[in-house]
């Protein structure tokens, strides 16, 4: 990362803007435009395939979820056997995570893998009601589970290294509108940060504007806006610490639009299919490496296909690339320091009629080709 620094000197140098008031000023690093437009394989090479090595008996589905532990081991939910297995970081299985069945220590679906920093999974299931399974971090033995106190639309729960809980949800019993909680070790709610509102519209959001939160290394997490490219970053205490990319212009960010005040949220139909065609939603956002976020992004397209994007963004307020377009067939699905992971769909072979089994395509940045940018 380290030979990008004469891309970033060219563009000029990084405006704070510091609040006033009572409460500590909140910083705002405002963003450069893109430099240029880069295609997948001209940002980024491959560093090697992970094709995952199942036992006899064991089935491998569709790859759902994906996190990498503290020891370079994969644990993946395969959302079509419902079921959580654990792989060594080549892909040959170790064991099943949990057990499938409705009793305690049991999950019936798969919704969510969160690792927390100490090394503890939590698992989101939903069967009588939604709960968090906790297994213990190393040996993935079944630690406890606790029933949620939230509704079914969550986006992205994330644990601090201080071990704080937070997440952003759509509270249908009170307002119905996106807003961000923090919880205690119990999931129940002690704090509700704010609620998130369209600030184009000053309309509230619902469960369609997916909310992004991932966690900060070094502690706290970052918070980003459904329908605007801005990042808050917040402490470990839930406190707003600065706001990144707050007046960022593209033409992606022009297809970010808000949901229409008179289609209902909760209800699907032919209106809601169209204004999701023209619609690009957040979906992920990583740290990469020490200097770089990765937000993933998507539009769906006709056939219920989905067409797959990635920003590269500096935090300190530059961009390094707006929309590369992923290669088909491939999904971003996690980072690990400064590799990313994405889960590929494998070719459909005529002449067995078969599609092989999905597996991981491991790359990194291309350093060189984006710093001549």
């Amino acid at each position: 990362m380290k030979n990008l620094l004469p891309f970033i000197v060219i563009f000029g140098p990084v405006v704070l803007l510091a609040g006033c008031g009572d409460d500590p000023p909140e910083r705002r690093i405002e963003i450069t435009p893109p430099a240029t437009e880069l295609t997948f394989d001209e940002a980024f090479v491959k560093d090697r395939d992970i094709y995952f090595q199942m036992p006899e008996g064991v089935v491998l589905g569709t790859i759902g979820h994906l996190v990498v532990d503290s020891k370079g081991d994969l644990i993946v939910a395969d959302f079509t056997q419902q079921t959580v297995f654990l792989t060594d970081a080549e892909g040959n299985y170790l064991r099943q995570i949990g057990t499938r069945g409705g009793a305690e220590g049991e999950y019936l679906s798969i919704d969510e893998l969160v690792l927390a920093p100490n090394g503890d999974l939590y698992i989101w299931t939903i069967g009588e009601g939604p709960k968090y399974m906790v297994f213990s971090g190393g040996s993935y033995a079944f630690k406890r589970e606790v029933s949620s106190d939230f509704s079914q639309y969550i986006d992205h729960l994330v644990v601090t290294e201080g071990g704080h809980i937070y997440a952003a949800q759509v509270d249908l019993r009170t307002d119905g509108i996106h807003a961000l909680f923090r919880f205690d070790d119990n999931f129940k709610v002690i704090g509700r940060l704010y609620p998130v509102e369209d600030q184009r519209t000053a309309t509230a959001l619902h469960r369609f504007h997916n909310t992004i939160l991932t966690p900060k290394t070094g502690g706290g997490f970052y918070f980003m806006h459904p329908t605007t490219y801005e990042i808050h970053q917040y402490s470990e205490q839930g406190e707003l610490e600065q706001t990144l990319f707050s007046t960022y212009q593209s033409k992606y960010r022009d297809g970010i639009k808000p949901f229409p005040a008179d289609l209902d949220p909760y209800g699907w139909n032919p209106k809601i299919e169209a204004w999701f065609a023209e619609h690009i939603v957040r979906d992920e956002l990583f740290e990469f490496g020490s200097d770089l976020l990765v937000l993933v992004q998507y539009r769906r397209e006709v056939g219920n296909t989905y067409q797959l994007y990635l920003n590269l963004l500096y935090k300190d307020g530059h961009s390094v690339v707006d929309g590369i377009r992923v290669p088909a067939n491939h999904t971003p699905i996690a980072v690990a320091g400064s590799e990313l992971y994405c889960m590929v769909k494998d070719a459909f072979d005529e002449a067995t009629g078969e599609a092989g089994d999905p597996y991981m395509a491991v790359y990194r940045l291309n350093d060189r080709a984006v710093a001549r940018r």
